[in-house]
């Protein structure tokens, strides 16, 4: 059996990956048949089906340790959701946050019982990477939010519970700490970034570098990710290998032995994986280069696919959650892409026609994006779809500036090679953000996600690319099929976001207590701020991206126009917007504003017209959306409702209390027919995320948005 690890490696990931969308239950239960099949597979066939027996067998080891991890240790931790406990333990990170707040993260002990990684928000302090600490709160469960998944993301990592109503916090310093030595090593490296070069090309650098998008505008993150390049900014297997090619460029020449230059490596590795902050992508690269490199001391040929398979068991392992993690299935499916399908079908192509060094690059860009398009579905709001073209202008680029920063890194940010390299990588950095922002601004470079009908066409292309390689493996017919299944998809996505739509959509987002309505069809929007100042309008920003809009016909300030024109301003720079409107008596905004065209309206009894639908503005806060003939109806727990008028569908976006008058009247004023959201048994939606269909004919369907 050829390739032992690989397959093994490959159906273990496949099995793991499988659990973690099953109960414990229907996990357990698949197992124990792919157990007996595999069993039953080895005493009638014998040898004959060995190799599926050991595919199915591994396939169940995947999902037997994710079961059992949820229930041994999973379980254990989170039992204490909602309880006051103690923890004891040592500071792993920290991230400090505007307002002197300070975000820990620790490794300790909680209620001298359970180890666990945990985190907590506390006043800033002196407190450092590991320091002795001791915190009392109140434990709970990370929970999923519209723009951020916090209980998906941080399980993946290992963190699976968050203290609140911190009570008590101390700290005692250590006297060394080798991953406290090497963060402020990198720390100084960062400043001397920043010193060198002009703050938006210093945040590229940086992303690049160490993984740390944070300092990178809103807009050129999407930008870039737009134009193909997001892959960059996460730490991974080309980092390592520019970081390995300068050391064992030095290393090779030294009068030792193999195993001593192995060793001398390894060092180097496992700093850079520190420094970019030990990510799951760059420890898989980390293990990855350990057997490329290693396969020599023991005379073996290193094989890219039994490397990935080894990769992925030893790093989920000891953390099986961490299938979930994007960047780690991101990594994974990049260099199967790039090392994997990649030389099969230059092989295959080979065989009949030479190729060159541009059209290998363009081959290899293309299978990574064809490979990594499946997880690009399952995490991401959009996939740029001209990835292998722009890579071959903007990889190059890319790579000097990854070839400087590790210059700078491994100069201690000396002036002598710091000062000429930092001004190389300013313009490259400058190259960068100038052709991200050409590209990414291009409608057709990407595909939104967000759609039912693009999720599902999606979904049966990978199912038929994944049939295409069973039945016809590696022949070039199978990678044909399959590639042309996932391509043709992604035009078919592509086509549709351009085809006509009958239907109006009004969701309304919500984040913390700011609520925003989006009034839209297929192709442009109206937003209604009606709460809190601009504080949704992250979640405004990730909806219409995902459903592929990006022409706006205003911008309607309800309440807090002060507050949130800034925000908006600053949000929506992606976005055609025709217009900002602001209540007649915040209209002199206008002046500080002089960049976007703002008009007025009245804030009680206006009315806005657009082709397809109408919004009013009624006394105390009610909004009424007419379209085909059906009112939706928002209002919050202060206003009056006309009893007299009848609506189809009605939100509260406002109010605790679901006994008040309001929504008495509102209730009244419903439709025969009308359709009323229920929610913990109240009968007028108080919202989270949700939205209202309207078709051509009137009929209203509402769900919530997720």
């Amino acid at each position: 059996m050829k390739r032992k690890m690989a397959y093994i490696g490959t159906f273990y990931l496949i099995g793991l990956f499988s659990a973690s969308f099953l109960s414990r239950g229907h996990n357990l239960a698949a197992a124990a048949v792919l157990v007996l099949s595999a069993v039953s597979a080895i005493a009638v066939y014998r040898k004959r089906f060995l190799k599926a027996a050991v595919c199915l067998f591994s396939a169940a080891v995947g999902m037997f340790l994710y079961s059992g991890y949820e229930l041994l240790v999973y379980e254990d931790i989170v039992k204490y959701d909602g309880f006051d406990v103690k923890v004891t333990g040592k500071i792993l990170d920290f991230s400090e946050y505007s307002g002197d707040i300070t975000l820990y993260t620790v490794k300790g002990v909680i209620n001298g019982d359970v180890s666990a990684e945990l985190s907590f928000f506390a006043d800033s302090s002196n407190a450092d990477i590991g320091d002795e600490i001791s915190v009392v709160g109140k434990a709970s469960v990370l929970e999923d939010s519209y723009t951020f998944p916090a209980k998906s993301y941080y399980k993946a990592k290992g963190i699976y519970l968050r203290l609140n109503k911190v009570s008590d916090f101390s700290y005692s310093h250590t006297d060394f700490s080798f991953r406290r030595a090497i963060n402020n090593y990198r720390e100084h490296i960062l400043t001397v970034i920043n010193d060198g070069m002009e703050s938006d090309c210093a945040a590229v650098m940086t992303a690049m570098l160490f993984g740390d998008k944070s300092a990178i505008d809103s807009s050129e993150k999407t930008l870039m990710y737009r134009a193909g390049i997001g892959h960059i900014m996460a730490v991974s297997g080309v980092h390592l290998s520019v970081v390995c090619s300068f050391f064992w460029f030095v290393i090779s020449r030294l009068p030792i032995n193999r195993y001593f230059r192995f060793g001398l490596l390894m060092v180097p590795v496992l700093c850079f994986v520190m420094l970019a902050g030990m990510s799951n992508s760059v420890i898989r690269a980390a293990i990855m280069i350990a057997l490329v490199y290693g396969a020599g001391l023991f005379r073996r040929q290193a094989d890219t696919f039994n490397s990935l398979g080894i990769a992925v068991i030893l790093l989920t392992a000891a953390s099986p959650f961490a299938v979930r993690d994007a960047s780690f299935l991101l990594s994974v499916a990049g260099v199967f892409g790039i090392g994997v399908a990649a030389p099969a079908i230059t092989a295959e192509i080979e065989k009949k026609h030479r190729l060159g060094s541009t059209a290998k690059s363009f081959i290899a860009s293309a299978c990574v994006m064809v490979v990594v398009f499946p997880v690009t579905l399952l995490f991401f709001d959009e996939v740029s779809v001209v990835s292998p073209l722009s890579n071959l202008i903007l990889l190059p680029i890319c790579t000097i500036i990854l070839v400087c920063g590790i210059i700078v890194m491994l100069t201690g940010g000396l002036a002598f090679a710091a000062v000429p390299v930092l001004t190389v990588c300013g313009f490259c950095c400058r190259a960068v953000i100038v052709i991200s922002e050409f590209i990414g601004r291009m409608r057709f470079s990407y595909i939104p996600l967000g759609s039912d009908f693009v999720r599902n066409v999606n979904i049966i292309a990978v199912i038929a690319a994944a049939l295409s390689l069973l039945f016809f493996g590696r022949k070039r017919r199978g990678i044909f099929l399959s590639a042309g299944s996932l391509v043709a998809a992604m035009l078919i996505s592509g086509v549709y976001r351009y085809i006509p739509d009958s239907k109006i959509t009004v969701a309304l987002l919500k984040d913390g207590s700011s609520v925003t309505a989006v009034v839209h069809d297929k192709n442009s929007a109206c937003i209604i701020d009606l709460k809190k100042g601009g504080g949704a309008a992250s979640s405004v920003v990730k909806y219409l991206n995902r459903s592929g809009i990006y022409k706006l016909e205003a911008v309607i300030l309800n309440t807090d126009a002060n507050t949130s024109l800034p925000v908006y301003l600053n949000s929506l720079k992606l976005f055609d917007t025709e217009m900002i409107l602001v209540p007649e008596e915040k209209v002199s905004l206008a002046d500080s504003y002089s960049s976007a065209e703002i008009d007025s309206y009245g804030s009680d009894g206006s009315c806005i017209e657009s082709d397809r639908y109408t919004i009013s503005f009624l006394n105390d806060g009610v909004i009424v959306v007419n379209a085909s003939g059906a009112d939706i109806v928002m209002y919050d727990s202060n206003s009056e409702i006309n009893a007299e008028t009848s609506y189809s569908a009605a939100v509260r976006y406002s109010g605790k209390s679901s006994d008040n008058d309001a929504d008495a009247d509102i209730v009244a004023a419903m439709d025969d027919g009308a359709e009323v959201l229920v929610k913990k048994e109240k009968r007028v939606f108080i919202g989270e995320n949700v939205k209202f269909v309207i078709d051509m004919d009137g009929t209203v369907s509402p769900e919530e948005i997720k």
